[in-house]
């Protein structure tokens, strides 16, 4: 009796590696680009993540927590209203557990992010 083999693995596309070449996490660490890059990311989560391989999978969802993370240091409304839309794309497009990690990290960044602007706008204690 032959013995069937397994059928080869499909080559890698590079799509993770193209992913990194977009530049998203290094936009989110620049104050001015911050909601751009934000918006470019939920985008792709609306569109395209479902057909993304898993480690360009992986990489968006870690750029999301990343963007997260740096929104109290982003002291502008277009960062919070472009964070708001990340939300709206993570709540619809990644798996429940990645999702509750992401809406957690949201909650704690904007708790932060409004009490920095309180104590901005408070400036004679």
């Amino acid at each position: 009796m032959p013995v069937r083999r397994r059928a080869p693995r499909p080559q890698d596309t590079g799509v993770a590696k193209r992913y990194a070449e977009m530049g998203i996490a290094a936009a989110l660490s620049r104050p001015w680009d911050y909601p751009t890059a934000c918006r470019e990311l939920a985008e792709l989560l609306r569109h395209g993540y479902a057909g993304l391989p898993k480690p360009a999978q992986a990489l968006a969802a870690a750029d999301v927590l990343v963007a997260f993370r740096l929104l109290p240091d982003v002291q502008t409304e277009y960062a919070l209203a472009a964070a708001n839309g990340l939300l709206l794309a993570v709540e619809t497009s990644l798996p429940k557990q990645k999702k509750s990690q992401a809406v957690s990290e949201f909650k704690c960044s904007v708790v932060l992010h409004k009490r920095r602007a309180k104590v901005q706008q408070e400036p004679g204690m």
